[in-house]
């Protein structure tokens, strides 16, 4: 069971244990930070529940996430896809499987349309929340989840995955950067991203040292727009313990997620921080 997982002993083997004690619950959720699997192994609890090869033909499971196009994850959705569906028997056993992932994205009004629901489940029924933001429920709904909470995972797991995976070796900052996150490990090797974050290590020492034209024309290789640039800048700075200066990242995120003028926004943000380093 849960082969195909990597880490979270611990969660596996109490799923595990419900399992093997037909005491599965009809509400569960599974929380904890972006990226360290919880979905994978929510769909893998599933399958098992459901006693099937492939969830994707079983007509006993659904899969909830937000629209495309939307922001949230609206009542109307949760009406269609769980509300008017739940009642309706299983189709080859005696359970019936419904995801809703990102579940921090469910509205109020999806949220109390699931009340009543979390409140009488059918017997057969099991529904798992999936969040990385468990702030964001109201505590009625909470109250009637049982919560499983997953950590990330230990820099050997993360270590080992890029290894065996991608013939990877990930530096002690890298690792320290991804905080046990495989989906994030997945998206910086796949997206080659380490040659850049080498690049953000370099400008570091050249911020540190006050240089402002070698600081500038280190800039000009990065893409600070790119997914994970300023991140990764940022947190070298919060591990070099120049808290200072990370106001100054955060401001010039804030400013480039309202297009503002790439070239003034960096330029900005470099010789702030030279100035307060």
């Amino acid at each position: 069971m849960f082969e195909n997982v990597i880490g979270h002993q611990k969660e596996k083997e109490l799923l595990k244990s419900f399992l093997e004690k037909d005491n599965v619950s009809h509400a569960y959720l599974f929380s904890g930070k972006k990226g360290i699997g919880k979905s994978k192994i929510a769909r893998e609890f599933a399958r098992l529940i459901l006693k099937t090869d492939s969830l994707e033909s079983c007509p006993d499971f659904k899969y909830i996430s937000k629209m495309e196009d939307k922001k949230d994850i609206l009542v109307e959705q949760i009406r269609k896809e769980l509300i008017d569906d739940i009642y309706i028997s299983p189709i080859y056993g005696n359970k019936k499987v419904y995801i809703i992932d990102d579940a921090d994205l469910l509205n109020t009004a999806s949220q109390n349309s699931l009340l009543k629901t979390l409140e009488e489940p059918p017997k057969y029924v099991v529904i798992i929340l999936v969040s990385s933001n468990t702030n964001s429920f109201l505590p009625t709904i909470q109250s009637r989840l049982n919560e499983i909470v997953f950590e990330g995972l230990n820099k050997e797991e993360v270590k080992e995955y890029a290894e065996s995976h991608y013939n990877i070796r990930l530096s002690d900052n890298i690792l320290d950067f991804i905080d046990g996150s495989i989906g994030n490990t997945i998206n910086i090797i796949e997206n080659n991203l380490l040659d850049k974050f080498s690049k953000i290590d370099r400008l570091y020492d050249k911020l540190a040292s006050h240089d402002v034209i070698s600081s500038f024309k280190t800039s000009e290789e990065i893409e600070f727009n790119s997914s994970y640039m300023l991140e990764y800048l940022e947190y070298i700075l919060y591990k070099e313990n120049k808290f200072s200066t990370i106001k100054f990242v955060e401001n010039a995120k804030n400013r480039l997620k309202f297009n503002g003028n790439y070239d003034i926004i960096i330029d900005n943000m470099l010789l702030k921080i030279i100035d307060n380093i």
